[in-house]
């Protein structure tokens, strides 16, 4: 049978495990669980009823969905809304994921006491594998096949599919599924919210990589907004406060060595 798998896990998770008490890492759980399994009424309306199955171990979730368009929009949709319930956060919890297309089934568990079923097949290792081994940062990554079925759909192909120069295809999550549904003011605070992270930790030698990569996924993001609709484009530039941190950006993309000429060609164009 042929399933659409989202695998998923917390970014920077295991730093955050390591410090006494695990308090961070905890924290985060919860932030994730707010948005997967509380019982809120703004929670409720955010799901999305595309999901079929739930599993989760420690910061890692699967979620499973029959159809790989609906899972798309709807696996955009949970990244931006986890991003944006954090986002004034000092250190906001940010997720990464992948998404596969094929064979997933459910089977009994190891432990029944912890766990009421577990999950195997070629699409599980293969998102696992993707989430594990593509771009850094909070991306969300697509198969193939995935990446397939979303351009010969009927959403817009020039919107939130992207590919960089390997091929490699993701969701700008950062836009919503519908492009007339685009809000300026919230994408901008999701957007300030990156800049800043990057500024604080994109040099970092050991994890920076990470939120270098969101400043691209951003950046990207806000090409798309500006070229699809400029009004709400112009107001998440204004609500970021990207021109204003142009020259900080340019300090800190200086300071990275083997960094894509694109990257730095965004952030000019942007800033014109």
């Amino acid at each position: 049978m042929s399933r659409t798998i989202l695998f998923a896990d917390i970014l920077g998770f295991g730093n955050l495990a390591r410090s006494p008490g695990a308090e961070g890492a905890k924290d985060a759980l919860s932030d994730v669980a707010y948005l997967l399994a509380t019982e809120d009424e703004l929670v409720q309306f955010l799901r999305q009823p595309v999901w079929k199955e739930r599993y989760g171990l420690s910061d890692s979730i699967f979620l499973i969905a029959e159809d790989p368009l609906p899972a798309c929009a709807a696996a955009a949709e949970l990244f931006f809304d986890l991003a944006y319930v954090n986002h004034s956060a000092e250190a906001p919890v940010l997720i990464r994921g992948a998404l596969a297309q094929g064979e997933a089934h459910q089977v009994k568990p190891i432990f029944p006491e912890s766990a009421k079923f577990n999950l195997v097949g070629e699409a599980v290792v293969r998102a696992v594998a993707l989430e594990e081994e593509g771009p850094k940062g909070p991306r969300l990554l697509l198969a193939d096949e995935v990446a397939k079925a979303w351009e010969l759909s009927e959403q817009p192909g020039d919107w939130l599919l992207d590919r960089n120069a390997a091929g490699q295809a993701e969701l700008l999550w950062l836009l919503p599924p519908d492009p007339a549904l685009s809000n300026g003011l919230l994408i901008g605070e999701v957007s300030g919210t990156a800049l800043r992270l990057s500024l604080a930790h994109g040099a970092n030698p050991r994890f920076g990589y990470h939120y270098i990569g969101y400043l691209d996924l951003v950046l990207r993001s806000l090409q798309r907004l500006v070229a699809k609709s400029p009004q709400e484009g112009r107001t998440a530039l204004e609500t970021c406060g990207l021109a204003d941190n142009r020259a900080a950006l340019e300090d800190l993309l200086r300071s990275q060595l083997n960094l894509e000429s694109a990257l730095w060609e965004r952030l000019q164009d942007l800033t014109a």
